[in-house]
């Protein structure tokens, strides 16, 4: 896709920068390569960086639990001089003090999908993460007849997205099924198999569980593979983002729905910010992409072009 000139994989770190046509560097520090909502952003990254000629500094924290990686990495980008910093989260609460000492050296800080839990950043691009839990509950709780069993496997702690999209859901599902119960709910790390050994467990616990939340589309195929092993095809999932994976298992009915977010558009955009902000002009602090619900009436007719990248791509 780009002209890169460097990449390598260093201690769990992923380091690649793209040639451009004039001084500006932006660094980009994301949890991981791991999971396609990432792998989405960085392509939104690279096709802005791609137009606007900025080279880039990718590093990945090899996942969200790696916080105090994420740390070290963002401080070599202070000292690699960037003109700017994306950052995406491993943990909201753990990265402030790496975060304000970049701002604090006049380095521009746009965040990115999961932000920083700070006020002082330059500038923040995310999804209604609140809404994309408010739709799983109305399309779940439909799929269930608003009565019945829930489990809810809620996302890592400490990230705000997983949060938002948690709270989302129960207060949905409070405000409009007064006959349905969540009887278990996870925070476990994003990840298929974390997702399938946790559903394992909750088909013994629960036998009569009706319908389960799961707040990425990765959780939801482990969650599917326990179901699927176990012969129940009884029970609804929903989901969301909207890996090729998701797109499947919503077409062949094992995902009732997803909420999906324009992931590539935000890429794009915090990109676009983070390269403003460097040349010293002022931008929108704050915004926030609308949330979308896909299902097997629309999974084949929306333009995925802003929302995931091509299959094929890697960063």
């Amino acid at each position: 896709m780009l002209n890169k000139k460097m990449g390598m994989l260093l201690g769990g770190m992923l380091s690649l920068s793209v040639t451009g046509a004039w001084a500006e560097t932006v660094g980009v520090a994301v949890p991981g390569l791991g999971h396609s909502y990432w792998i989405s952003m960085l392509y939104g990254v690279e096709a802005e960086a791609e137009k606007s000629g900025t080279e880039l500094v990718i590093v990945n924290a090899g996942g969200d639990a790696n916080a105090s990686t994420q740390i070290a990495q963002i401080q070599d980008l202070m000292q690699r001089q960037v003109s700017a910093i994306l950052v995406g989260a491993a943990d909201s609460e753990a990265i402030v003090p790496v975060v304000e000492q970049a701002l604090a050296k006049g380095i521009p800080v746009v965040g990115l999908g999961s932000l920083p839990r700070t006020e002082k950043l330059s500038a923040a691009v995310t999804a209604d993460f609140y809404d994309m839990g408010r739709l799983q509950a109305q399309c779940l709780g439909e799929a269930i007849g608003w009565k019945g069993k829930v489990a809810m496997m809620s996302g890592p702690a400490g990230q705000d997205w997983a949060v938002l999209r948690a709270n989302g859901f129960k207060e949905t599902i409070a405000a409009n099924g007064t006959d349905v119960e969540i009887v278990a709910e996870s925070n476990l790390a994003d990840s298929r198999n974390s997702a399938l050994t946790t559903m394992e467990d909750w088909l013994q616990r629960f036998s009569d569980i009706d319908g389960v939340y799961s707040a990425t589309d990765d959780m939801a195929a482990g969650i599917i593979l326990a179901l699927e092993a176990s012969g129940r095809t009884d029970i609804q999932v929903s989901a969301s983002n909207f890996s090729p994976a998701a797109q499947e298992f919503v077409r062949n009915g094992r995902l009732v729905c997803t909420s999906i977010q324009a992931i590539v558009a935000q890429g794009s955009e915090a990109l676009r910010l983070g390269v403003e902000l460097a040349r010293g002009n002022p931008v929108q602090s704050e915004s926030a992409v609308p949330a979308m619900l896909i299902n097997s009436a629309n999974v084949d007719s929306i333009d995925l072009s802003q929302v995931v990248a091509p299959s094929d791509y890697r960063p």
